[in-house]
């Protein structure tokens, strides 16, 4: 029997707006059996934009072929990716989202005993097809493109972070530095709000967010394609300690995310409904970039381990990780089907 109950997780960002609800993004739990030895429990942040949030909803549950049968889940939502590699560190979870920095920070601090390692390929940004992280303005401000940034007052989420590197990019490549502007940290929800009210001239959203500046005619002053190559900006990853003592449960969760990327894109309009009444997201707000050419790239779990390494360089380059390192020894997809 599936167990499921909701607790709050979020720890940035202050309102939504009119299409998010805050509970949507407010953190949720499902539980299937224990963590224990036949158990495994996986972290994520973001929901639907991180496509392992969907094995916390029930009925998606059901179509995979292993989970509940092969193996116990225990599904839950941190505020941040640090978050989920501290719960990682302390063996409070097993498999974890992180982003490009998160990963290569936590390999280079050594936070996890044991080691770190990815495992599945999570979502990529700066595909030319799909959706990059964009940078907005107001419909009628000044800033039109990148050059417009100098003395600009920036939206950022998390200064020093993945999203913060594409900002660098972007900066260095018109001549600019972080001294010539200033980054303001805020969530993500409150940026087009922030926009209005001028406590801030651009801000750079998500796909999730994207759907409200798009529709309202915002300026697009650029997005990561604009600079960057494709690379992996997400991504599963577990303790080598977790592959050591739960190998088969690992191969079987990994079998149901590949199923589950599966179902998704053969199943879209439903897993829309279902996911959106689940993490109480308006419909119209997931239909409008789920799976669509507003979305990031999502295709098999499998690992680019060149693109990795180019997720890795990319923040180096900015200086926002002290060095780089290969990837290939800390990534690997031995364990996807």
């Amino acid at each position: 029997m599936v167990e499921y109950t909701r607790r709050d997780a979020l720890k940035r960002g202050t309102a939504l707006g009119a299409t998010v609800g805050l509970s949507g993004l407010a953190g949720c739990s499902g539980i299937l059996g224990g963590g224990g030895s036949q158990g495994l429990r996986f972290n994520f942040t973001v929901p639907i934009e991180n496509t392992g949030s969907l094995f916390d909803i029930p009925e998606i549950q059901d179509e995979l072929p292993n989970v509940g049968e092969e193996y116990e889940l225990n599904v839950s939502q941190d505020g941040a990716t640090t978050d989920s590699v501290n719960a990682l560190a302390a063996g409070e979870t097993d498999v974890v989202l992180v982003a490009n920095v998160s990963y290569a920070n936590t390999i280079l601090g050594e936070a996890i005993p044991g080691g770190l390692t990815a495992i599945a390929s999570g979502f990529g940004d700066a595909y030319e097809d799909n959706y990059g992280f964009t940078v907005y303005s107001l419909p009628d401000s000044d800033i039109t493109e990148p050059e417009d940034l100098e003395d600009a007052t920036l939206a950022v989420n998390t200064l020093g972070g993945g999203i913060y590197a594409v900002w660098m990019h972007q900066l260095r490549e018109v001549g600019l530095s972080e001294n010539d502007v200033e980054f303001v940290e805020q969530g993500f929800p409150t940026f087009a709000a922030g926009l209005r009210d001028g406590i801030f001239d651009a801000a750079i959203f998500p796909a999730l967010f994207a759907p409200e500046p798009r529709s309202e005619g915002f300026t697009e002053v650029f997005r990561s394609q604009d600079v960057l190559d494709p690379y992996p900006h997400a991504f599963l990853a577990t303790g080598n300690n977790v592959l050591d003592n739960k190998e088969d449960n690992v191969r079987a969760f990994l079998d149901d995310y590949q199923s589950l990327i599966d179902y998704a894109f053969d199943n879209r309009d439903e897993v829309v409904s279902l996911a959106s009444e689940h993490f109480e997201i308006s419909e119209e707000t997931v239909d409008a970039f789920y799976l669509t050419e507003n979305d990031y790239y999502r295709g098999s779990a499998e690992i680019n381990m060149d693109e990795l390494q180019y997720a890795v360089d990319l923040v180096n380059d900015v200086d926002v990780i002290e060095e780089s390192f290969d990837v290939t020894e800390y990534a690997t997809n031995e364990y996807l089907p």
